[in-house]
Order: C-alpha cells, then sequence, then structure tokens
C-alpha cells in the first residue's frame, strides 16, 4: 500500500544510535521524514507535496536534553535514574503524539488542554482517550507497525516503576531498579521514536491531508 511505503521510509534516521535520531517536520501536514533532502527543501512534503515552510527537527531540543540525560546515568550505571527518567520520557511522548493528534483533527489550544488535563493518567489515555481519537487501539496499531511487544514491555516497566516509588499496602514494595530494567527502558525509549514517527504519519500526517488540499507537484 502506498500509505505504508511513505510510512517505512521515514525510519532510516541517521544518527549516532548513542544519542537522539533526527528527523524533519512538514510544516503544513506534520508528516516526519528522515530525509535529510526533505529537510534542507531539495524536496517537497512526501506526503502532502507542500514545498513551503521551515521544516522543523524532530525531536526538539527540549527532548534532546533529556534524551542526552538518561544515556548519561545510563553510562553512569545510574539504573534507578535511568528508569524512572526513561518512563518519565515514554509518558511525554505519548501526550505530544496524542496533542498533535488533536490538532490534526481541528481542536484548538483550549479543547486540547480540557482533553489531556481531563485524562492525565497514563492507562486512560492508552485505553480510552487514544482509541477514541484513532479508531484503534494503541496495542493493536503497534502491531501493525511491527512492535507488537512494545506495549506489553512498557507496561512491565511503569508498574516496576511504580512499585518503587509508591507504597503499596498489597504488595511489598520493589527494592531496587536493576541494570536489567535499565538496558530494557533504554531500548523503548530507542524504539518509541519510530514508533512515535509511524503513529504521526498514519494519525496526524493523514488526519492533517485530510483536511487540506495538497499542494501540486
Amino acid at each position: 500500500m502506498k500509505k505504508t511505503r511513505q510510512i517505512k521510509g521515514t525510519l532510516h534516521a541517521s544518527s549516532d544510535p548513542s544519542e537522539a535520531p533526527t528527523y524533519y517536520e512538514c510544516p503544513d501536514c506534520g508528516f516526519l521524514s528522515a530525509d535529510a533532502r526533505f529537510g534542507s527543501g531539495e524536496i517537497p512534503c512526501p506526503h502532502c507535496s507542500a514545498t513551503d515552510g521551515v521544516r522543523r527537527v524532530f525531536p526538539p531540543d527540549r527532548i534532546r536534553r533529556l534524551d542526552s540525560r538518561i544515556r548519561h546515568y545510563h553510562k553512569l550505571g545510574e539504573s534507578e535514574i535511568v528508569v524512572i527518567l526513561a518512563e518519565t520520557f515514554l509518558e511525554a511522548t505519548l501526550e505530544d503524539i496524542i496533542d498533535r493528534i488533536l490538532v490534526a483533527r481541528g481542536a484548538d489550544v483550549k479543547v486540547r488542554e480540557i482533553v489531556l488535563d481531563g485524562q492525565r493518567a497514563i492507562g486512560g489515555r492508552i485505553g480510552r482517550l487514544f482509541p477514541h481519537l484513532t479508531g484503534e487501539e494503541f496495542e493493536e496499531a503497534a502491531a501493525e507497525m511491527g512492535f507488537r511487544e512494545f506495549p506489553r514491555r512498557w507496561r512491565q516497566i511503569r508498574q516496576a516503576r511504580n512499585a518503587f516509588i509508591h507504597d503499596s499496602p498489597f504488595k511489598g514494595p520493589q527494592e531496587t531498579l536493576d541494570d536489567g530494567m535499565a538496558a530494557e527502558a533504554m531500548d523503548l525509549l530507542d524504539q518509541s521514536y519510530k514508533l512515535f514517527v509511524l503513529m504521526n504519519n498514519r494519525f496526524v500526517a493523514d488526519g492533517a491531508r485530510g483536511r487540506r488540499t495538497p499542494t501540486a507537484k
């Protein structure tokens, strides 16, 4: 399918594996591509054919700084900090993709604020908000995009983080977040970029393009 070829073509971000990858965003439809020619404006958007506007770099600097800090702590062997920050990173990524989907569907700032504030729990955002906005369960979308195990693995890391931070009257406390959990969290962090781009290009760029008239090639 044409859409599948377009989406897969965005995943080959050329970057150092020890840092955040680099993608470029179409200012018209929000499509993300790793093609440096698209980033420099040499070629039109491969999704909507727009040629105007500045192609912003994704992820933005604030995410790159957080990514860099997480990788720094991982090199130092600070497993507990890595798991806690990586989980925060993943939750922020989900919030960002939901916000982008809302924008693509024409929601203004006030509506977006109300929707996101009204559903702050990560479970509710995954289990209720995401399906309502996209028409697909998060797990199903991840599986279709080649990341079938991502939701389950993320849930396990989230549960471990919560057990470490919060006391529970039903279970004993989790005394540590070990190196294995930190390695798992880092793998999920790296995968999240690819999954985010795929979800963005299906649920954001497609939705935005449907509300615009594509620029002629």
